[in-house]
């Protein structure tokens, strides 16, 4: 009986080690993308936290980023230009960012040279 309960406390540590790495890697570990912000720019709104609040005034974009291998990929995100959780400015239009994104999140954003741009992504981007 020792034995067999034994078995299964590691067996459950086993499980919930691989969920902790599981979670950790979509979450925490992302690859980098290459973005242009095109046209329609987006108009300053509200930027609400996940319960609701409003947490700030800023912009929500939506770019087509592509990484080096030429995955393609639309990603979200905020940028909050005014109240406590003000973490930059408008972005103008033909700025060039470099995006690191894990499955669920966009871990950092960049802006960058067009020469910091892969050459296997400049013509997806239009940066030729």
């Amino acid at each position: 009986m020792k034995k067999i309960l034994g078995l299964i406390v590691i067996i459950l540590i086993a499980f919930i080690g691989w969920k902790g790495w599981d979670y950790y890697q979509s979450t925490y570990v992302g690859k980098d993308y290459y973005a242009v912000v095109k046209a329609p720019m987006p108009a300053e709104t509200d930027i609400k936290a996940d319960n609701g609040e409003v947490i700030g005034r800023g912009f929500k974009y939506n770019v087509d980023a592509y990484a080096e291998n030429g995955e393609k990929r639309q990603l979200d995100f905020d940028v909050i230009t005014s109240g406590d959780s003000a973490n930059g400015s408008a972005y103008p239009e033909g700025t060039i960012l470099q995006l690191k994104a894990s499955e669920k999140r966009i871990i950092e954003k960049k802006v960058i040279t067009s020469d910091k741009v892969p050459s296997s992504v400049k013509e997806k981007l239009g940066l030729s």
